[in-house]
């Protein structure tokens, strides 16, 4: 193993780029990342000591999501491990001789790609195209993907591999920001469901008022419509979902808008 690759082990736990870190152990700083762990003398019981870059702060955990809400590939201890088989469109090269894959790693989930055309014809976005696309939870735009080889970030255009591989492992990761829009995601939906629930109320209200049934329990409820509404209208513009997720929340900020014009006209009609 080198320490390219203890990096993406450390991004994968914590977040942290692998150009942010600094690795030290027996010493000194190991910056090449093709040197591996045995030339450098570690083994089972030696320490490790990871040090950030100057003016980089450890970015803030993520919450863990739950399966049925997130769409984000589980990876925790208590999760059942993924292990899926696909392969990418596309027919089997006259020159090749068998059949080659990819092993892409996320966490303890694995997923094995057969390429038919090759690994030297098809590329990193045809790879990512095809894992958001039939392996992974739906949500998950391809942009979001992250595919690192040989302790680099593939590039969209870049091949997977070459003539002499029959089968390469690339580790999956998601971009920074991710988490964000993933939470943002959530919170939509949370609010989705909070915002049916004051709409059925203030038609309710409607009634009473228009029926002039009016109380001071009736204009408390308008009270705590009006806080809702009015949270919820200055949260939508600063919370963060991705491009997938845009319309949804467009719509969520138009019911709430019409909830909030519904409420004015009542308040303005209300007698009691």
């Amino acid at each position: 193993e080198t320490f390219a690759e203890v990096k993406c082990r450390i991004e994968a736990a914590t977040g942290v780029p692998p150009d942010k870190q600094r690795l030290l152990c027996n010493g000194r700083e190991r910056k090449d990342g093709k040197e591996t762990l045995a030339s450098a003398g570690v083994g089972a019981k030696s320490k490790m000591m990871l040090m950030l870059a100057p003016g980089y702060s450890m970015p803030a955990a993520a919450p863990a999501p739950e399966a049925c809400e997130a769409p984000e590939v589980p990876d925790s201890e208590e999760a059942e491990a993924v292990e899926l088989e696909g392969e990418l469109p596309g027919a089997l090269a006259a020159d090749q001789a068998s059949m080659q894959s990819v092993l892409v790693r996320q966490g303890r989930n694995r997923y094995r790609v057969r390429v038919p055309q090759g690994l030297k014809e098809a590329t990193f976005g045809n790879l990512a195209d095809f894992l958001a696309a039939q392996m992974l939870p739906p949500g998950i735009p391809p942009s979001e993907l992250r595919l690192i080889s040989k302790g680099k970030t593939a590039s969209r255009d870049d091949r997977l591999g070459d003539d002499a591989s029959k089968e390469m492992s690339v580790m999956l990761l998601f971009r920074e920001g991710f988490h964000v829009a993933a939470e943002g995601a959530r919170w939509m939906a949370e609010k989705a469901d909070e915002l049916a629930k004051v709409e059925a109320k203030l038609a309710s209200l409607s009634k009473r008022v228009e029926a002039n049934f009016s109380d001071a329990e009736t204009s408390l409820q308008l009270a705590e419509v009006s806080d809702f509404i009015e949270t919820l209208l200055q949260s939508v513009d600063s919370v963060r979902v991705n491009s997938m997720k845009l319309p949804l929340m467009q719509e969520l900020q138009e019911r709430a808008t019409k909830a909030n014009e519904r409420l004015q006209e009542l308040r303005k009609t209300i007698r009691f």
